[in-house]
């Protein structure tokens, strides 16, 4: 009979997948390149390339401070600024709550595999907090999914921003691109789904072993017991008793926690 924790081994490994598609998360969230402008107007933005992420955009500019000098010009963009399109404030929320999501999700995982690895007599809370850590990856995974999808949709639209003045930035880009932050996104999502898709569906092992029915009578039951205790004084007996015994010392709760564990 295999060992509670083998039952588990598809939801350790989704557990890894998803504290990588976690950490996709908050990479993806920092980055600068969700959308890439290509602009014609190479007075400012010598590189004639900018980047317009969710909290901030930049660009290298060789004119700016000195003429010959190389620096990144980057502005922050803020929730409270009304010139960003809503896609771009939502995004700033719903990649936060990913995050927070993800890091709980991982939490309420850890607390699983401990009660796992180190003995949990209740069935039904193993199933609760991996239904729970599930739910909190799939909502994550779902949050991402929608400030990606929103950008994309926006860069392959070539939705345009009306930049204020201290940006140095164009109203419209000739150009824009999907940034490596969509794509970082998009895997993160998927990793975050599929672990949340498998804690869901962990299903706890049946119990084995001998059951009463509930036809059995006392009296059949009683010359059970009978038979099998008198049959135990003898030579032949005693040799499967101790087989018997051998076998039940293999299938000890010690190593075989399932067993004992309550369904209910």
């Amino acid at each position: 009979m295999p060992h509670l924790a083998d039952t588990t081994n598809l939801q350790f490994v989704s557990f890894w997948l998803g504290t990588v598609g976690w950490i996709l998360v908050a990479v993806a969230a920092g980055l600068m390149e969700w959308r890439i402008w290509n602009v014609a107007d190479r007075t400012i933005i010598t590189s004639g390339v900018a980047w317009v992420g969710i909290w901030r955009s930049c660009f290298f500019s060789d004119r700016l401070v000195s003429p010959g000098l190389r620096v990144m010009y980057c502005q922050h963009i803020s929730m409270f600024d009304t010139f960003a399109p809503v896609e771009i404030y939502v995004s700033q929320v719903l990649m936060v709550l990913g995050i927070l999501a993800g890091a709980v999700g991982k939490a309420v995982s850890v607390y699983t595999f401990r009660n796992i690895f180190f003995g949990m007599n209740e069935a039904r809370s193993l199933r609760i907090t991996f239904s729970f850590g599930g739910a909190l990856y799939i909502f994550s995974s779902v949050c991402v999914v929608i400030s990606v999808g929103w950008n994309m949709n926006s860069v392959l639209r070539n939705h345009t921003i009306d930049f204020p003045a201290n940006f140095y930035m164009p109203s419209s880009p000739s150009t824009q691109e999907v940034g490596s932050a969509i794509y970082v996104g998009i895997s993160a999502a998927i990793l975050l789904l599929f672990s949340g898709i498998v804690f869901l569906c962990y299903t706890f092992p049946e119990r084995h072993g001998p059951k009463i029915h509930p036809g059995d009578s006392l009296e059949s039951i009683s010359v059970s017991s009978f038979n099998t205790s008198h049959s135990r004084c003898t030579p032949s007996a005693v040799s499967r008793d101790d087989q018997s015994s051998h076998e039940h010392a293999m299938d000890n709760p010690a190593f075989q926690s399932h067993e004992n564990i309550s369904i209910f």
